[in-house]
């Protein structure tokens, strides 16, 4: 089978690649000097994919943008084919994930979503406090079932070459942590001290919406406060899938601050 693979310089898609042992990978990138060896490279952008799309059987979609503008385009070229989307757990309140969900659903049966509750990779944004000894966040005890992106990878490449037409899976770590213990984590791997400091709100939702946009930090804050009293689910669907456990944040810690 022949698969394209849509992220595949970032964190999950060039494992997603390694993993596609048997079959035959087309990337889409915009810088072809960043492409993984040995596969077929097309140039371009998700939001046109163009001769990317052609022949291909499957997908591996991102979509890394805050809006779904554009989606339907996006998605249009692989009418009929199998697509496995990195979507989101609060797909299932709509939102930019949800909207791209229904527009997968408008132009094929045979999807697959993996709803992650958030990525591990999103600590790496913490690297250079943790270095210093001290993480300024908000709501340090937070509790997050962070994933391990090789376990991301696991579970698309299973879906890729497997039937998993129309499932849904919640992609998790092993446990919920809260952000001060990832922090602590964190240093145990730098094998120096990190400790976490609480962030006023305010200050923090000004820091996340020259990134992300207002409306967007808005909503992580109050996420994350959520999270406080009610920790991220933990959900068994990648051992199920993989027939391994999920990686644990202490070994994701280990390959990034080691």
């Amino acid at each position: 089978m022949k698969v394209l693979v849509t992220g595949a310089t970032g964190h999950s898609g060039r494992h997603v690649v390694a993993g596609l042992t048997r079959a035959d990978v087309r990337v889409l990138v915009r810088d072809p000097t960043k492409a993984p060896k040995g596969v077929d490279v097309a140039v371009g952008d998700i939001r046109d994919p163009g001769e990317a799309a052609d022949n291909v059987d499957a997908v591996y979609l991102l979509w890394p943008f805050f809006s779904a503008e554009g989606i339907e385009q996006a998605v249009k070229p692989f009418k009929g084919k199998k697509i496995v989307y990195l979507s989101a757990m609060s797909a299932e309140d709509g939102g930019v994930w949800g909207d791209v969900e229904a527009a997968i659903r408008a132009v094929t049966d045979d999807w697959t979503f993996l709803r992650v509750t958030g990525l591990a990779t999103n600590t790496l944004g913490w690297a250079q406090q943790a270095r210093s000894g001290v993480v300024k966040g908000p709501y340090g005890q937070a509790k997050r079932s962070l994933v391990h992106e090789r376990d991301v990878a696991d579970m698309a490449v299973k879906a890729l070459t497997e039937d998993h037409r129309r499932q849904i899976y919640l992609v998790t770590g092993p446990e919920a942590l809260s952000q001060a213990d990832q922090a602590k984590i964190i240093g145990e791997a730098l094998k120096t001290p990190v400790r976490w400091e609480e962030q006023p709100e305010e200050q923090a939702k000004t820091q996340l919406a020259q990134q992300l946009g207002e409306e967007f930090a808005t909503a992580a804050l109050a996420h994350w406060a959520s999270l406080v009293d009610d920790p991220e689910p933990v959900s068994l669907d990648v051992a199920t899938v993989t027939g391994h456990p999920a990686r644990p944040f202490e070994e994701w810690a280990r390959e990034h601050f080691s």
